[in-house]
């Protein structure tokens, strides 16, 4: 029993800290969202205009799931794609898999598969869930996805814009 009681407090000692750095998404968005959009999207156009409906929509999403007790936090964790989830897509056309690490811009590193949320396949990803299929825009073309797996795998800390 005594070693049951210690998985069980691992378990909400670690969605303990997921809560806590999904509060952190929030709390940036709050204070950062006019300065991030700037950054990225310096006119006011449909590009602007799509990721501020985007990050919106994450926003809302974010505070429903913390809104929930710690089990539907650790379902939302495997089957909706947040700002570091990793998910592993299944392309139709040859069957192979690939998992892509969902991240703010300043962390995006392509040789670790980790691709920021404002490039073409992050957009796409973000707020994705488990088992959806996706045509996703490549450098080469239009894929055809299964998304087979999330988890909630975020990586480092925010490095700010």
């Amino acid at each position: 029993m005594r070693r049951l009681e210690g998985t069980i407090a691992m378990s909400h000692i670690h969605l303990s800290g997921t809560r806590q750095h999904l509060i952190s998404q929030l709390t940036f968005f709050d204070e950062q969202f006019a300065i991030f959009l700037d950054t990225y999207f310096h006119d006011y156009n449909r590009a602007r205009s799509e990721m501020d409906h985007l990050i919106r929509a994450y926003i809302e999403k974010l505070e429903a799931i913390l809104g929930g007790d710690d089990e539907q936090l650790e379902d939302a964790l495997t089957s909706i794609v947040l700002l570091g989830s990793s998910a592993k897509l299944k392309f139709a056309e040859d069957g192979l898999s690939e998992t892509y690490t969902v991240v703010y811009p300043t962390e995006a590193d392509l040789d670790q598969n980790r691709i920021s949320f404002l490039s073409p396949i992050g957009k796409q990803l973000l707020l994705a869930q488990a088992e959806d299929e996706l045509e996703i825009a490549g450098p080469s073309g239009n894929y055809q996805v299964k998304i087979e797996e999330i988890k909630y795998a975020y990586i480092g800390g925010f490095q700010g814009i």
